[in-house]
């Protein structure tokens, strides 16, 4: 009777350690987790930035004094930030932000080219902190992988999974008389 009653304060003591170093490592990936979101939030900006949707890492912005919506997405392994905007026409505008140090306010014409044979061109920042590209669709339809190699600054994204919907809602709005 008594080693069954040792066995059973060892099997409780075991098993409350166990508890409480799971609830250790739980809590610790939270806080990692936490830590990660938010440096993502606050990366290449000065601007607060919110989840749009947080599974698919998308995060969006309210600019013009409320009325219009920018979506962001971060690379951190590639060190590229891309911004997603509708136009009046539901039509699809995106930058991509390279993280690198260029000459401020300078162009580098890539040796890549747009279908009608112009050459692309990057763009470095003010700050001289990123080059900036950017394109826009013709069309509705946002079901598509932008992808680009710009000379080494590479990217590729696919928009399937972005909800546009706030922002079609916001271009509808806009239409109000």
């Amino acid at each position: 009777m008594n080693l069954i009653k040792k066995l059973l304060k060892f099997a409780l003591a075991t098993l409350l350690l166990l508890l409480v170093a799971g609830a250790g490592y739980y809590f610790y990936d939270e806080y990692e987790q936490k830590k990660k979101d938010d440096f993502e939030l606050s990366y290449a900006t000065e601007k607060k930035w919110d989840w749009h949707d947080k599974y698919d890492r998308v995060q969006f912005r309210k600019i013009n004094d409320e009325s219009k919506t920018v979506l962001r997405k971060v690379n951190l392994d590639k060190k590229y930030v891309i911004y997603a905007y509708k136009n009046d026409d539901y039509s699809l505008s995106a930058k991509v932000q390279f993280m690198t140090e260029c000459k401020s306010n300078k162009e580098i014409t890539s040796s890549k080219k747009h279908s009608n044979g112009d050459y692309k061109t990057l763009k470095c920042n003010e700050k001289g902190s990123a080059l900036n590209y950017n394109v826009k669709w013709n069309g509705i339809a946002t079901d598509f992988t932008w992808e680009e190699n710009l000379d080494g600054f590479a990217l590729r994204e696919n928009f399937t999974y972005w909800d546009f919907s706030i922002l079609d809602q916001e271009v509808t709005l806009s239409k109000a008389k």
